[in-house]
C-alpha cells in the first residue's frame, strides 16, 4: 500500500503525463500495475478474512454459515461486490478529461467512506460470530469469591464493611485452599 501511494504520488508530481507530452511513462505503468495488485489483496483481504465470507459449504452461497442479519442476506452479496469495485476506483484518476478532477477526488472520498461503513458493520459481525463460536461470549463474570445474603450490611461503619469483605474472602480462599493455613504460625523466641 505504501509503495502504491508513493507511486500515485510521483506520477502526479510528473504531471500526470510524461515531460515530453506523448502518453504515459514509466511512473504511470508502475501506478497502475501496483493499484492493481494493492486492490486485488485488500478487496481479497477484507472479504475472506475480515468477512470471513466466501465459504465454499456455507448455507448461503459464497457467504458463510453462521449470519446474524439472515433477513438480509442480499446486502451481504451487494457489499462484496462493491467493496471490490469501490477498491479499483484509482481508476477514474487516469482519464484526462471529463469530470474534474476536485470532483472525482470527493466521489472517491464518499465511495470510500461507503466501503469503510460496510467494511466494519461486517467485521464487527464477523468477530461477534468468530466470539460465539469460541465461547467466549457470556453473560456472567466470575468473582473470586463468593457473596453470602447473611453478611449484608444495612447500615454499619465502613469497618464493618471491610471486616465483612475479609471474612467473605477468606471463607472463599479457605475452600480453595483448605490445606494451606490462612496465617503462619509463631515461633516462641524464648
Amino acid at each position: 500500500g505504501i509503495i502504491y501511494y508513493f507511486t500515485y504520488y510521483l506520477w502526479r508530481a510528473q504531471g500526470r503525463r510524461t515531460p515530453t507530452g506523448g502518453g504515459y511513462g514509466s511512473r504511470f505503468v508502475a501506478w497502475v500495475i501496483l493499484g492493481i495488485c494493492y486492490a486485488t489483496y485488500a478487496a481479497a483481504w477484507d472479504i475472506l478474512m475480515d468477512w470471513s465470507l466466501m465459504r465454499r459449504h456455507a448455507k448461503y452461497p459464497l457467504l458463510r454459515s453462521d449470519l446474524i442479519y439472515t433477513s438480509y442476506v442480499p446486502l451481504y452479496y451487494f457489499a462484496i461486490i462493491s467493496n471490490i469495485v469501490i477498491r479499483f476506483e484509482f481508476l477514474m484518476y487516469i482519464p484526462e478529461h471529463g469530470i474534474n478532477y476536485v470532483i472525482r477526488t470527493f466521489i472517491a472520498a464518499m465511495l470510500e467512506m461507503l466501503r469503510r461503513w460496510q467494511w466494519n458493520f461486517y467485521r464487527l459481525e464477523n468477530e461477534h460470530v468468530g466470539n460465539m463460536d469460541q465461547y467466549r461470549v457470556t453473560r456472567e463474570v466470575p468473582l473470586p469469591y463468593s457473596f453470602d445474603a447473611s453478611h449484608d450490611s444495612d447500615g454499619g461503619d465502613e469497618d464493618d464493611d471491610l471486616d465483612a469483605r475479609l471474612s467473605i474472602s477468606s471463607r472463599s480462599w479457605r475452600r480453595r485452599n483448605p490445606r494451606t493455613p490462612l496465617v503462619e504460625p509463631v515461633e516462641d523466641s524464648h
